[in-house]
């Protein structure tokens, strides 16, 4: 906290310094438990402080509760849940569910609108390591706000409701627009895909997946970032980061902009530090090539942009590639003179990433781009990858941090020709 000068205020120092700090609320008590979940009661209360510490690994919350066991209300006054304490390598299983009988996902079980977790590293954790929140029914969550924690926080916005290869990684809330984590090493898992309530509410039939902020402080984080509906922007803060993004072609429903299917991207800042960006997938996905307008505006919305990259640190991984010099080239701007569009330079650019070269590095405008050519040689399409580099940076520098070497190729590391 800063204190003013006691010539800034008429207050006296003591006085002043007491109106500016933030009371902190008394950690809830649980008022019973059922099947082996603890239950806080919230009653007509819109804030709730629980002690990680003290609390057990599954909890959940009901307007009231007694001998019979939680009761809820069609409507709850419980709009934010701050959770305090130290790390100490525990898992914490948070559900959501505030209204309603029953939760499911053909209703809106919580109103849970932020969760504040602010909890102090210790040192007895000498490998830095987090500890887990896991979430369930957050379906009406808004922002998350770990801003204060010094530990690591280790939590998925992931509905997750099919099991097996078709696991989704749809969001946990329909309205989820920020998460803030603080200087220790967090992970991170967040999505654009649509929750499974703005498909099966009526009442939110006509709503849209809203674009995410993500800003992971301080500290070595992973961020794990899952695109299709909506835009991303993600800023990893100082530390050694690794930030994975898989993007997935849009639908239209829900899509948040106007445009159909039209597709999305995102904005990485990576911040200080030796920092990773792996593109798991094709950020491509959406590619339109009926035309050259359609291009160009396929090539905007759905490349993925970085505002701060740094040869000298940072590393562009293309799915499970590695790195090997002959797999990436670099296409001189004097080949690109007639490219009055990203779209034609890119057109020019596949020319060159042919047989066992599997991505260029040039510039166009003002900026520097990586393509990574993965569909069918000599064209763009939706298997391709464009990656942003903000600024004229030397291609050769760029050239060296790209691995996109396929481990089945050639020279690659599973050894056949």
């Amino acid at each position: 906290m800063t204190y003013k000068n006691p010539l800034d205020t008429t207050a006296p120092l003591f006085t002043a310094a007491l109106a500016k700090a933030p009371l902190v609320a008394a950690p809830a008590k649980s008022a019973g438990t059922l099947d082996g979940v603890t239950y806080y009661a919230f009653q007509n209360q819109p804030r709730l402080t629980l002690d990680i510490n003290t609390a057990p690994e599954y909890v959940g919350f009901a307007k009231t509760f007694d001998a019979k066991g939680p009761h809820y209300a069609a409507a709850s006054t419980l709009n934010e849940l701050t959770l305090t304490g130290h790390w100490e390598d525990q898992v914490t299983r948070l559900d959501g569910h505030t209204r309603g009988a029953t939760a499911s996902d053909s209703t809106l079980d919580s109103s849970i609108a932020k969760l504040t977790v602010s909890l102090t590293d210790v040192p007895t954790n000498q490998f830095n390591e987090g500890d887990i929140i896991t979430l369930d029914n957050f379906d009406g969550l808004q922002t998350f706000d770990g801003s204060r924690s010094t530990a690591g926080l280790s939590i998925d916005f992931l509905h997750g409701y099919t099991e097996g290869h078709d696991y989704s990684y749809a969001s946990q809330s329909a309205f989820l627009k920020n998460v803030i984590t603080g200087s220790g090493g967090d992970l991170l898992q967040v999505s654009t895909r649509t929750a499974p309530e703005l498909e099966n509410v009526a009442a939110l039939s006509n709503s849209r997946v809203k674009a995410i902020t993500v800003d992971s402080g301080a500290g070595g984080d992973q961020i794990g970032a899952h695109i299709q509906q909506a835009d991303m922007v993600i800023n990893a803060g100082a530390g050694s980061d690794f930030v994975d993004i898989l993007i997935t072609e849009g639908v239209a429903a829900h899509n948040a902009t106007l445009r159909g299917n039209y597709g999305h991207g995102a904005t990485v800042t990576l911040g200080e530090g030796r920092d990773t960006l792996s593109l798991l997938n094709p950020s491509l996905a959406n590619f339109d090539g009926s035309s050259s307008a359609a291009a160009n505006r396929a090539l905007a919305a759905n490349h993925v942009t970085v505002t701060d990259f740094n040869a000298s640190e940072d590393n562009i991984l293309f799915g499970s590639a590695f790195t090997d010099p002959s797999a990436v080239v670099t296409v001189q701007d004097s080949a690109l003179t007639n490219a009055h569009s990203l779209y034609a330079a890119l057109n020019v650019v596949t020319q060159s990433t042919t047989g066992l070269v599997n991505a260029a590095v040039f510039h166009y405008g003002q900026d520097t781009y990586v393509f990574r050519d993965a569909g069918y040689e000599g064209q763009v399409d939706n298997l391709d990858s464009l990656v942003q580099l903000i600024g004229v940076h030397n291609l050769d520098d760029v050239a060296s941090t790209v691995a996109a070497r396929e481990r089945y190729e050639p020279g690659g590391t599973l050894g056949w020709a």
